[in-house]
Parts: C-alpha cells; structure tokens; sequence
C-alpha cells in the first residue's frame, strides 16, 4: 500500500514564556517573535539591495525571513544568490527546498534541480516538490526520465501527473501525452482540470474527434464542463478538429466566459474560412464587455484572409493600434499579407512588406509564399519583386536565400494525414516509413495497387 507523505515542517519546541516580577512586562520571546515577524513584513515589502540591507540587519532571522530573501533573488533572475542564501540557511524547511527546485526548473537547469531533489529530506518532499520536477522533465523532452521520477512516488500526485501530460503535449508529443492521460485513469488516478485541458490540447492537434470526443464526456461526468479552463481546451479542440457546430453548442452553454474563450471561437471560426462568423463573434465580444487583444485580432484577420474580405481586412488591422491601442506584430502583418496573396492581389502583397516596421521575418513570407501558390501565374512576378527589395537594401544573402526558398517552397507540399484507429491517433506523411507497420500498411497497398491493375487490365 502507498504511503502517505509526511509533510511540512517539523514542531516547535514549547517555550516557557518569562515574565517579570510585576507581570506587567510582554513575555521575552513573545516580544522577540513580535519582532522578528515586524522585520520580516518590512522586507517583503523591500526588492533587491533594500530588502538585503534590511535582512542584514537583522538581530535574530527566522526560516520565513531567508525565504522571503531567495523568493526575491530567485524571481529576479539571480539564482546563485539564492542559493547561497539556500546554502547558509540554519533551518530549512520545504518552502526553501521548494523554491530553489522551482528556481532552477524555472531556468530549465534539472540537473541542478534533480541534485537538490534527491538530497532534500523526504519528510520535506510534498505534491509541489514532485510536481515541479516531473513537470520539468518532461517540458525539457526528458519523458522517460518524468515518468520514472513518477513511478518513484510513495503516493500519486495527480497534479504531478498532469504536469507530466502537459509536458509532452507542449513538446509536440500528443500521443504520448494521450497515453500518459489514459495510464493515468488506469491507474485510478483521479486527473485535476490541468490534466483535462493537456490531454484535450493533445488531441486537437492530432485532429482525434473521437479522443476528444471521449475526453469532453468524462469532464461532463466529473463535473468540470462549468470550468472555463476546461471548456476553453474543448472549445478549441472540437473547433481544430473540424467539429465547429459542437464547438459552438459548447460555446453557448458554457455558464463564465472569459476573453481566451471568444478567442477560440473567432479564431477557429476564422481558420475553417467563415469570416462572417468571425467577424459577428468579433463584435459580440466586445458587446458582452471584452476588449479584443492582439490574439482576437489575428483571428479576425484569419478569417477575412480565408473569406476574401480585402477592404474589411485592411479596417480591423488599421483599428488595432488607432481604436485599441495595440501595435501589430509579424503574425498580423503577415495575416494581412495573406490577404491580399489569397485574394490575387500578389504585388500588393509584395509591396506591403516593405511597410512592415522591422525586418521582414519566415512568418511574412510565407504569407506571400501561400499567394503564390493559389496564383501560380503570379509566382515569378512576386519573387522578382520580393528579390528586388533584398537587392535595394544591400542584403544579398537574403535575396539568395528567398531565390531558393521560392523554388522549393512553390512546389507541391509534403501531404500529412491522421487516421484514427480504434481510439488511437496514427499519423502519416508522403513516402513516410516511420510508422511501427509500416512494412504491413506497405505491402497491403501494393497488393491492392496490384488488383486494381489487374481489374483494368
């Protein structure tokens, strides 16, 4: 059977408190505490070289005052002063141990947080402590190494466990993260919202309906369909996977909504090329008291590039900074590029690079790249003129780079699919042997290549 982890810190001895003859007097150490907790408010309210001249000072510290001190280094960026302050601690406790292991997470270093890790006392070892470091394992691609950590537990951690699951799936790893999500159940593991809005992100980007389908039923039998976390992860993922009426039946029925979910909305409204409907949603936010940010506004471009709606494009970019007070970024000048590439308006395109206000990055040439296929016959014309504002502005190694990009890019794109089999996402790309049957998948192919010649001939 698991044991439980004995947490937190160890009793304080009784102290007996001293008075004096009169009785008139605070009790010594009742004083002295008074104190100590009146310097310790003070430097939480110092940063930097106040709040250590203040610790300095100090006649008498207590574990809460050398806490106070490595939060502060830790959260601005000086992680060796926080562990000398670690280091010379008199009595540390798990609040210590713990912020220097997220300190170093935090910095992606997990040697130097596993080390500390496995020398911290296990009576100090609680969910943070297994949390902090399994999770960051697996956002560092160490899943083995996660998954180990977890399989060392004297008691599950779910939150561990959903750190974990969002590891994987932020590192492009959905099926593991679906995998670690459903050993998680089989286990008896009961997952917190995190586990339930990774494992749904996970299954949007394998476009795996049925998972996803199957995830939206057990967060409904668990009672979180009324978190907004979680129903924003199901929004977004029925909307990735093609299902956009049940993304917006879950829309209407969601009781809270917060900015992140009419983003969804209009932004999945936006890729599947129903500007209209972005553009309503666009509006219906604000009426229920939502400013847009600059993600809203990348939605409503998206689907005014998908729907031809040049002239409305144009608008909603000029009202970002002038109405909103937004700047525009690479990605929503590139979504404007996008524009008028898919609506044939190629030169234009070109052209509108040379206002964009800093160095024209991968993500706007790829707007024009985009156009350029839709409009084949337009193809040459575009790059000439891409190539000439390289060339005008001396950067020759630009300009021969984009030359070649051109010739590979307006070429044909590698085909990608996903097949779901039983409950299991698999995925495919153009003459891809990467697949555990492929030898199997192969050789049934060939023979039905082969019948359907014979049935020809």
């Amino acid at each position: 059977m698991l044991k439980a982890l004995r947490g937190g810190c160890r009793s304080h001895q009784k102290r007996a408190p001293r008075f004096t003859a009169a009785g008139c007097m605070e009790p010594a150490e009742e004083r002295t505490s008074k104190e100590l907790a009146s310097s310790t408010k003070k430097m939480s309210g110092y940063s930097g070289r106040d709040a250590r001249k203040l610790f300095d000072k100090m006649p008498l510290r207590d574990p809460v005052s050398y806490n106070v001190m490595i939060r502060d280094y830790i959260r601005d960026g000086n992680i060796e002063e926080a562990r000398n302050m670690f280091d010379r601690m008199p009595g540390r406790n798990t609040v210590s141990w713990n912020s220097m292991i997220m300190g170093y997470s935090s910095r992606r270093e997990m040697h130097a947080a596993l080390k500390l890790f496995f020398i911290m006392p296990d009576h100090y070892k609680d969910a943070i402590s297994w949390t902090t470091v399994a999770g960051g394992l697996a956002r560092g691609c160490r899943l083995g190494d996660s998954l180990k950590l977890l399989e060392q537990s004297p008691q599950p951690h779910p939150a561990a466990w959903a750190s974990v699951v969002s590891g994987a799936q932020q590192n492009g790893l959905a099926c593991e993260a679906l995998v670690i999500f459903r050993e998680m159940l089989s286990l008896g593991i009961t997952p917190v919202s995190h586990a339930f809005t990774s494992a749904a992100a996970a299954a949007a980007d394998l476009s795996a309906l049925l998972v996803g389908r199957q995830l939206f039923s057990q967060i409904l039998t668990r009672g979180l369909g009324a978190n907004t976390r979680v129903g924003n992860s199901v929004i977004s993922m029925f909307m990735k996977s093609g299902s956009l009426g049940e993304a917006r039946s879950h829309f209407d029925q969601m009781p809270g909504r917060d900015l992140v979910t009419w983003n969804a909305v209009i932004t999945g409204f936006g890729c599947h090329g129903l500007g209209a409907e972005a553009i309503s949603q666009f509006h219906q936010m604000q009426l229920a008291g939502f400013q847009p940010d600059s993600i809203s506004f990348i939605g409503v471009l998206l689907g005014c590039s998908h729907s031809g709606y040049v002239d409305e494009g144009q608008r909603y970019f000029d009202s970002m900074h002038r109405d909103f007070g937004i700047r525009p970024r690479p990605e929503h000048y590139a979504c404007l590029i996008d524009v008028f590439a898919r609506a044939g308006m190629i030169r234009e395109a070109a052209d509108m690079i040379l206002d964009v206000p800093f160095e024209a990055s991968s993500v706007v040439w790829r707007a024009l790249l985009n156009g350029c296929r839709i409009y084949g016959q337009h193809a040459a014309a575009a790059s000439l003129k891409a190539m000439e504002i390289y060339r005008a502005s001396g950067r020759c190694a630009e300009e021969a780079r984009l030359g070649q990009s051109m010739g590979r890019r307006v070429g044909k794109e590698v085909g990608c699919s996903w097949v779901e089999v039983q409950g299991r996402a698999h995925v495919f790309t153009t003459r891809d042997e990467t697949h555990y049957e492929s030898q199997s998948i192969y050789m049934v192919l060939k023979l039905l290549t082969n019948e359907i010649a014979a049935h020809h001939e």
